[in-house]
């Protein structure tokens, strides 16, 4: 089987994935909580001719607008219209990440296992990735990733910013791609890659800053402003306190979310966060030193690996980690190469099921305090504190594109004697 081929059949899975199950069986098909109504609010609103951070609030990057705008044009309900949307955007990410796997030269098996995965991610994750546009960022982060991996080291900058523009946090992946442009092209060139890419960006961004300075603000503000959320590392451990100990914990409604308003939160998050940047700061050192002597496509793999630790590092370590930032592991989590990459694969997959255990069915018992959803949000976060580890750009990511499922495997084995030489000696 061709690689077209195999990714008509991977793209036909997720099709097929998105149209039965996520439509019709309740464990998926019942949408408890979703943000398509936020969205669609703010498509009315730009339709209607007001301009976003101007005349109404948007918590988003300005490309995350005419992702909400779409799917209020065709002549079908909003909510149908989006969920198509988001079907092509996982589409569109399937055949990114297949194609950064051939680039990184995995084997095929390593392609058509990470393209299945991301097809079932629906049934993994639930129908949080049907009610968010999460998807968006990550298929142009997979073809980012592809870019790069590809040598094609100026569009990756484009789909960088691109990205960034429509969520923020592809902007963690910066210093990586930085690191991986010298590399391979030198800094004259990694230089003319990144002014092209913030080029990008400031054209998305400066007309409504313009338009409004302090409209613009008013969405930097609201994230200094926002409290600990309920689902991050540092909530976790408060609850999992509430839940040994009975330690008063106050939860509170605001920002379009539930989180922890308490000083020790304030506090527990910001030590989280500085714990996570200075991984980041470790892993970004790690990569540098590993670059050297290594060569295509090795490099590219640990820029994959150096990504991938960002991302997760970032996620475990922020003070707001809402159930649909799982979706940004899709481009990276089941690219990882080197002696870890089943673990790193297995681990991501647990990770998507185990915040599917919690929400949405059982997260407003999450936000009651109940002990169940507490204890699977703490496991949760710990998978990711672990992916860390098993994401991390060691030289062996280099050097050995594929892993090993079962630990005996990897064993030396004593050289095989040459039979033709065992049956001359046997006959003289």
């Amino acid at each position: 089987m061709t690689s077209r081929q195999l990714g008509m059949v991977v793209v036909a899975l997720a099709i097929a994935v998105w149209a039965v199950p996520l439509q019709l069986v309740p464990l998926w098909a019942d949408t408890v909580i979703t943000d398509v109504p936020v969205y669609q609010e703010a498509a009315d609103r730009i339709l209607d001719g007001q301009v976003p951070y101007r005349d109404f609030v948007l918590e988003y990057p300005p490309a995350a607008a005419a992702v909400f705008a779409l799917p209020a044009l065709p002549p079908v309900g909003y909510g149908e219209a989006f969920s198509v949307l988001m079907l092509l955007a996982l589409v569109a990410t399937v055949l990114g990440v297949m194609a950064t796997a051939r680039a990184l030269g995995l084997s095929r098996g390593r392609e058509a296992a990470a393209g299945i995965a991301i097809a079932f991610s629906p049934l993994l994750l639930g129908n949080l990735v049907e009610t968010r546009f999460d998807l968006v960022a990550a298929a142009l982060v997979a073809w980012m990733l592809w870019a790069a991996a590809a040598g094609r080291l100026r569009l990756a900058w484009g789909l960088l910013a691109g990205a960034a523009l429509v969520k923020l946090f592809p902007l963690a992946l910066v210093p990586a791609l930085v690191i991986y442009h010298r590399r391979r092209a030198g800094w004259r060139s990694t230089f003319r890659g990144a002014a092209g890419g913030a080029a990008v960006l400031a054209l998305g961004v400066v007309p409504f800053v313009v338009a409004s300075p302090s409209g613009a603000w008013e969405v930097v503000q609201y994230h200094l402003d926002r409290p600990t959320q309920i689902e991050s590392t540092a909530s976790a451990y408060l609850l999992s306190l509430h839940a040994l100990a009975g330690i008063p914990i106050g939860v509170e409604n605001s920002f379009g979310s539930q989180g922890l308003p308490s000083e020790a939160a304030s506090l527990i998050a910001l030590l989280t966060t500085a714990v996570a940047l200075a991984v980041v700061v470790a892993a970004l050192s790690v990569y540098w030193s590993a670059l050297r002597g290594t060569r295509p496509p090795g490099d590219a793999r640990l820029m994959v690996a150096a990504s991938a630790a960002t991302i997760v590092a970032l996620m475990a370590g922020g003070k707001v980690l809402s159930p649909q930032f799982m979706i940004w592991l899709l481009p990276v989590g089941f690219l990882i190469a080197g002696r870890f990459a089943w673990l790193a694969a297995g681990g991501t997959i647990v990770a998507l099921l185990l915040t599917q255990a919690y929400f949405p069915a059982s997260y407003w018992e999450l936000v009651a305090l109940e002990p169940r959803p507490i204890w699977l949000l703490v496991l949760r976060n710990a998978v990711l504190i672990g992916l860390v580890a098993a994401y991390w750009p060691r030289p062996s990511v280099a050097s050995r594109p594929e892993g090993r499922v079962l630990w005996w495997l990897a064993r030396e084995r004593p050289p095989q004697t040459d039979s033709a030489v065992v049956a001359r000696y046997l006959t003289d």
